[in-house]
């Protein structure tokens, strides 16, 4: 038995080995005709943005999670001649639901998925460029991509959310970013992909422009100490030509339809108030990049920059690549502390960095340097120290934690990354101690294993989540869509209490009401009294009713119920009936 189970493993350690070859006899085609105009150097990156972008919904005509879904409702009813902050409320930027709106344009629900799968594999192949400039070889920036696209997909995607859209530009704007970087003067050319990006962002979501502002501050203070003050000056005129630019075009729509003020209070204004959040946490912002393992590959990278300026040969700004990191690092940060929720998504803003960083240290523990570069033993081994440590404390958060997609009180996640870190730790010496005994196995043998598994779970896991998530939650829902969908046309409306925008996803039917935030928004105004006028002049053909609460308001069991709040429970109940037994929580206009 003991002989067959070492044949069996010196078959697969020969396979590993053989496909270890032929992936260098591989990398070194792609070294060749690594080109930015050559269409083979294309196909790796477009083809994992495909696969990662199978798992959207909106591609099987299916909802994604909660905000998403309102995302591509308010977008569509813009599609359809809607006025947004008139007919439609959210607490979001008009960009957002700009594209949402063009991406319905182009294809209905499935366009959507389409411009989002077209910003994913142009930023992806514009990050396979960027780590190109910085030399790193065509298998270290694939495994790095494939990974975080892995941890990303696993962890954090819904599809068609203000994150999603923030990665995919983010990767593009970084590109053009380090080209001005490593450019001797300043040319617009380069200049203008950032600033407009930069521009729809701000008009998206202010706070998810870290990367941004980290990059035109530390380049602005770069030129500044080099005394290029008009390249610094330049830079500034562009970042704010690209906000006008896209502003100016949504400020006229909104002046032109009266809307303005709304604009300016659901966009910005609310988040300044008592409105919505729970109040400026710095450790809120901190924890959120301590639970991506980003933390733990800066050492790597800065032995990575720090051997790199020490080299003679090294003609690359190394240290202000890292600045401009840190510096949106840190901004990202104070961003995600604003709202003082820990909700996981809002780490996305630090995925540009991580993506970024991530196969500079793979390429470390590979060579010990860049391509090319004679390495050296002491960044080699931090980097495979670093990919362990790293591969560890992402895997101790699901194995030893359940993994969540709701907040988590700050002492519980604290204390969740604590002991997560310690079983990497822990985990990490016991390998290195077990290679220390059997150092004559090489270490291709784990890499290769990993990177197969990777590969084939890429491949299953988002097919896997494409095709069972968004669906209706349970049988009955499934019955109310199909009811819905039955005895409506698309122009009549329905309204879902309780805000489960999903359901405008699956009938593709308006919402008879504009006021479509979560319960966690409190405007100071009445929201019940504004949306039961809304329900009485629309008249809604169906109600989806939160019944259980419904009963409970009604039979004064709920003590929080407002005068408004009864009203419009009483509204529905005088007003509309139950389709059905079988399905009680439909209800339909009373003839």
């Amino acid at each position: 038995m003991k002989t067959q189970l070492m044949q069996r493993w010196q078959q697969v350690s020969q396979y590993l080995a053989d496909w270890s070859d032929s992936l260098l006899a591989a990398e070194n085609t792609l070294q060749q005709k690594d080109k930015v105009y050559n269409w083979q150097a294309w196909l790796l990156p477009t083809l994992l943005g495909l696969l990662f972008a199978l798992q959207n919904p909106l591609l099987y005509g299916m909802a994604p999670a909660y905000d998403a879904s309102l995302f591509a409702t308010m977008g569509k009813m813009w599609a359809d001649g809607a006025v947004l902050y008139r007919d439609m409320i959210d607490i979001k930027g008009p960009v957002i639901f700009l594209l949402d709106a063009i991406g319905y344009a182009i294809g209905g629900f499935q366009g959507i998925w389409l411009l989002e799968t077209v910003l994913l594999i142009w930023g992806l192949n514009a990050l396979y460029r960027t780590l190109a400039l910085w030399g790193i070889a065509p298998l270290s920036r694939l495994a790095g991509m494939l990974a975080w696209l892995f941890l990303y997909a696993y962890r954090y995607y819904y599809g068609n959310m203000t994150e999603d859209y923030t990665f995919c530009l983010g990767l593009i704007a970084q590109y053009h970013f380090v080209r001005m970087l490593l450019a001797e003067r300043f040319r617009w050319q380069d200049a203008v992909i950032p600033a407009v990006t930069f521009g729809l962002i701000a008009m998206l979501r202010m706070n998810n422009a870290a990367m941004w502002c980290g990059y035109y501050l530390a380049l602005f203070v770069y030129w500044a100490w080099q005394r290029r003050w008009q390249d610094a000056l330049k830079l500034t005129i562009s970042g704010v030509a690209g906000l006008l630019v896209i502003a100016l075009p949504l400020l006229a729509y909104f002046v032109w339809h009266g809307v303005l003020s709304d604009f300016w209070f659901y966009s910005f204004g609310i988040f300044f108030g008592s409105s919505y959040g729970s109040g400026h946490s710095l450790m809120v912002g901190f924890l959120g990049l301590a639970r991506t393992g980003l933390l733990l590959l800066l050492p790597a990278f800065i032995a990575v920059v720090w051997q790199q300026q020490r080299s003679a040969d090294n003609t690359r700004p190394w240290g202000i690549l890292l600045a401009t990191q840190l510096t949106g690092i840190v901004m990202g940060i104070v961003a995600n502390s604003v709202s003082g929720h820990t909700y996981e998504h809002y780490e996305i803003l630090f995925f540009t960095s991580a993506i970024l960083m991530l196969p500079v240290v793979i390429q470390a523990a590979r060579s010990g340097g860049l391509t090319g570069q004679i390495g050296c033993r002491h960044i080699q081994r931090a980097g495979i120290l670093t990919l362990l440590l790293v591969v560890g404390y992402l895997l101790a958060q699901h194995i030893i934690f359940t993994w969540s997609r709701f907040e988590s009180p700050m002492p519980k996640l604290t204390y969740e990354l604590l002991v997560s870190l310690t079983a990497s730790v822990i985990t990490t010496a016991i390998l290195v101690g077990i290679w220390l005994v059997t150092r004559s196995h090489r270490l291709y043998l784990p890499a290769m294993s990993l990177l197969v598994v990777l590969s084939v779970l890429m491949v299953l896991l988002p097919l896997e989540r494409g095709l069972t998530k968004g669906r209706p939650f349970d049988e009955v829902s499934e019955q109310m869509v199909e009811h819905i969908n039955a005895n409506t046309s698309y122009d009549d409306l329905i309204w879902v209490d309780g805000i489960i925008p999903q359901y405008y996803v699956w009938t593709e039917r308006r919402p008879a009401s504009a006021y479509l935030f979560f319960d966690n928004v409190t405007p100071p105004y009445d929201v019940r009294a504004r949306m039961m006028d809304d329900l009485k002049r629309n008249k809604p053909k169906f109600i989806i009713v939160k019944l259980t609460r419904m009963e409970k308001v009604l039979g004064g069991k709920d003590r929080d119920s407002t005068p408004s709040f009864i009203a419009y429970y009483n509204y529905i109940n005088e007003a509309y009936q139950p389709v059905s037994a079988d399905l009680p929580r439909l209800y339909r206009l009373k003839e």
